[in-house]
């Protein structure tokens, strides 16, 4: 389980300031809000602590065999697959994380960009859970979109090791056989070279005895007969 989950299934207590008037720069992120065709409701109140029944969400999309690869350097494809859409409002994690990054609130401390925000937030009549809640189905999607792709490495490994065996038997099968027509060659040029050996020895005594032979009728060394 991700801290994240851990915490939620917890229920989460949120770092507010305790002042109630939120910082100038809120009023500044409020007139940037993400685009809407409607109104914007009327302020929420501001919450301090969320139980961990508000996360009992609906679970992103099962994927078994994602086809999104794990060199994805983007999770937005990983988001899409797993059919997660923004809250009706607009406003998600990401755009909550571009908001703390503002450069309007770079000088405020963190307690204070997370009220400012936080500010912006009820202004537009958005609770921080459903924000906290879009993270947390995202991470549940990260985390199946992991398993996903580490049943994608042991199946492929269980089948390039099956494969492997495969090859392997064939090669020594086919190396057997190699080796066998090999030996077999060496065998037939070594025969054939036996027998030419032999072939010679009768040659030179066949013709020793045509030689002498036809020595009874010439005389000297008129022989046309050649022996070696």
């Amino acid at each position: 389980m991700s801290r994240l989950k851990d915490f939620v299934s917890k229920g989460v207590r949120l770092i507010v300031s305790d002042s109630e008037a939120p910082p100038p720069e809120a009023e500044e992120l409020i007139l940037d809000p993400p685009p809407a065709t409607r109104a914007s409701p009327p302020p929420r109140p501001r919450e301090r602590e969320i139980p961990a029944q508000a996360f009992e969400g609906p679970p992103p999309r099962k994927v078994v065999r994602s086809e999104v690869p794990a060199t994805v350097a983007d999770f937005a494809a990983v988001y899409k697959e797993a059919g997660i859409a923004l809250p009706p409002h607009g406003y998600g994690i990401d755009k909550v994380g571009e908001m703390l990054e503002n450069k309007r609130l770079a000088a405020l401390a963190p307690e204070l960009k997370a009220t400012a925000v936080m500010a912006a937030l009820e202004a537009a009549g958005v609770a921080i859970r459903d924000v906290i809640q879009d993270a947390v189905v995202r991470d549940k999607a990260l985390d199946a979109f992991e398993a996903a792709k580490q049943r994608e490495i042991h199946d492929a490994r269980a089948s390039n090791e099956a494969r492997i065996a495969t090859l392997t038997t064939e090669m020594d099968a086919l190396l057997k056989k190699i080796n066998t027509e090999i030996e077999s060659l060496k065998q037939a040029s070594s025969g054939a070279e036996q027998a030419f050996l032999e072939l010679q020895t009768r040659k030179r005594r066949e013709e020793t005895r045509l030689h002498s032979i036809v020595a009874n009728f010439v005389e000297g060394g008129d022989n046309p007969v050649t022996k070696a």
